[in-house]
């Protein structure tokens, strides 16, 4: 499997774990952080997302183009 779809299905695996833990925290500082954290992963995966999408234009594949 290409290595950047690896790391996408990664950082998606990622998001959807601490997105199943958001309920659990005891306090505010451990929901604060929690948060800050899933924000990370979501951007990681948006990040990914946008590296696949300008792979498979380079391969010359223009249905995939980044609007």
């Amino acid at each position: 499997m290409n290595t950047a779809i690896q790391k996408f299905l990664d950082a998606h695996s990622r998001y959807q774990a601490l997105d199943a833990i958001r309920t659990d925290c005891a306090g505010s500082r451990q929901r604060e952080l929690l948060h800050i954290e899933i924000l990370r992963a979501y951007l990681e995966v948006q990040y990914r997302a946008r590296v696949i999408a300008g792979l498979q234009y380079a391969d010359g594949m223009d249905f995939a183009e980044v609007n």
